[in-house]
């Protein structure tokens, strides 16, 4: 016949019936069994308590759980994160509950871990400097998303809000060129109405890939009284908003992305753009989403493009298709995107300067040629 092993809990029965019914003292007991004499203390309380047969370790479970969720709850919360798999928790409560939570941030997340749906937290980024406009369409970011390969019978154009970060537009479009990029702009001002600046980098579509002279969309723009901003070459980070957005389209759309046709595509993109401005939380904007910060514009875009009108008085010279002009004998180039247009030249404290529709290109012994 084998042996039962003796357990902790035999001995601490041991020391207490020592004590209670053999007469021992405490302390003996507790030097005989090598333990403190408050541990001896505990389990004799405890056996006259519940009585030497029944003596066993107290449960450490707390009484009450107020951190504990009802499975109703839990189980909303999964289903939200099903929809929204790449959100973590902070931007799934401030979606799915927006007048309160039932339970808090912590909560959400042990929740996450424990049905493994954590998302993995992106590499820390190194601190910049930051910009941001203190009132919507103060200026819109503009970009184009890459797509990488596959070569698709589109281009992906998007135009953010810099205040408030409101996706204008999120577009597949034939190419990216200036016709195409117009054509969207055009539409979004008699949407939107006018912006007072618009940022981009130095792509063929918005510059003609030049990094000093103006391209023929900045022209264009600044007929609308639209001025035009644009980053250092290859120097992206200037155009931040706008390159976080394509960050969240690579990350939520993944595969939809890149469609066959451009109809598909239109489709796609629209269901995102929508869902980006009005359901999903915003970080930066205390987790309010980009379409509670967005206003329109005030200003009305025109019928059609204004012709640029010249101060009265005002010297100007006509440039040739190239954006050559000629002036007291020698020749200038301020570039193919003011090509066939008048430029007003202006003195000042520095000699005479070139100026187009009141936007300052630049002093005029700087492009001679």
């Amino acid at each position: 016949m084998g042996f039962r092993e003796v357990t902790k809990m035999d001995m601490r029965r041991e020391l207490a019936r020592l004590v209670l019914e053999d007469g021992v003292s405490v302390s003996i007991a507790a030097r005989t069994f090598g333990v403190s004499r408050v541990t001896a203390h505990l389990w004799v309380s405890r056996a006259r308590e519940q009585g030497l047969a029944l003596l066993a370790e107290k449960s450490k479970r707390p009484h009450s759980s107020p951190a504990s969720v009802e499975a109703g709850p839990v189980d909303e919360f999964l289903a939200a994160k099903a929809e929204r798999p790449y959100w973590g928790g902070k931007k799934l409560l401030a979606w799915r509950y927006p007048r309160g939570a039932p339970f808090s941030l912590s909560t959400a997340n042990r929740i996450l871990f424990r049905h493994g749906l954590t998302v993995k937290s992106a590499r820390a980024q190194p601190a910049v400097n930051r910009f941001e406009r203190g009132l919507p369409n103060e200026l819109w970011q503009m970009d184009f998303k890459g797509l990488k390969y596959p070569k698709l019978p589109y281009e992906a154009l998007s135009v953010v809000d810099d205040c408030s970060r409101y996706c204008l537009a999120f577009a597949p479009v034939a190419d990216q060129t200036l016709e195409s990029v117009w054509t969207t702009l055009w539409d979004l001002f008699g949407q939107y109405g006018l912006p007072e600046r618009i940022l981009s980098d130095n792509g063929p579509a918005f510059r003609g890939g030049a990094t000093r002279l103006p391209g023929a969309l900045d022209v264009r723009l600044w007929r609308l009284g639209v001025w035009t901003s644009h980053g250092r070459p290859w120097h992206p980070q200037t155009q931040g908003k706008v390159e976080r957005f394509h960050r969240t389209v690579e990350t939520e759309l993944g595969n939809d992305l890149r469609h066959p046709s451009i109809a598909q595509a239109r489709i796609a993109y629209e269901e995102f753009r929508l869902r980006y401005n009005w359901e999903r939380p915003h970080e930066s904007l205390n987790l309010r989403t980009p379409a509670t910060f967005y206003a329109a514009s005030t200003r009305v875009r025109p019928a059609t493009l204004p012709e640029p009108e010249l101060p009265p008085g005002a010297i100007s010279r006509r440039t040739d298709a190239w954006g050559n002009f000629g002036y007291k004998g020698e020749r200038f180039k301020v570039g193919r995107g003011i090509g066939g247009q008048r430029v007003e030249l202006r003195e000042n404290e520095h000699g005479i300067e070139i100026l187009y529709c009141g936007n300052r290109i630049g002093q005029l012994n700087d492009f001679r040629v």
